[in-house]
């Protein structure tokens, strides 16, 4: 087991030696900073950690519901946003869960599909003849928004 920091020698080829330079990450400046961050990079492309993996497969996951959504005859404005924050939901709670404290890195990484969703509530609100499957979906989500406006 490796107990302190380890020198390594490496050749590059010019273009990955300049790839590797060109990495402005962090302020790393020096060859071995830029290994670090190198590093640092494939790491988060892989755990956990990185949204874009997670919401990759959080949309896998949801694929085939949305599929069988697609295949229905009626759209629904509400559907679709419900199913994107589902997804966007599900991979901003996966990238958050292991921060301490998780709360407030949770609420601003699902931020903007709560803000998606809620313009989407919204359309349905203000529109007088909202893409909905149900017409009685939207009397209640007008009246709901009206109820609150008036608050």
């Amino acid at each position: 087991m490796l107990n302190k920091s380890q020198s390594i020698s490496a050749r590059l080829s010019a273009e990955d030696y300049a790839y590797l330079m060109s990495i402005d990450r962090n302020g790393a400046v020096t060859q071995s900073e830029k290994i670090r961050e190198l590093i640092a990079m494939a790491r988060e492309s892989v755990g956990v950690e990185s949204y874009v993996r997670a919401y990759l497969a959080s949309g896998e996951t949801m694929l085939p519901v949305k599929a069988k959504y697609t295949d229905e005859p009626q759209r629904s404005l509400l559907v679709e946003a419900l199913l994107e924050l589902i997804t966007e939901g599900t991979a901003a709670i996966q990238v958050c869960a292991t921060l301490d404290p998780m709360a407030p890195a949770l609420e601003q990484k699902a931020l903007p599909a709560i803000e998606a969703f809620i313009e989407k509530i919204l359309l349905v609100a203000l529109d007088s003849e909202p893409r909905l499957a149900n017409a009685d979906t939207a009397e209640k989500i007008q009246q709901r928004v009206k109820n609150l406006i008036e608050r």
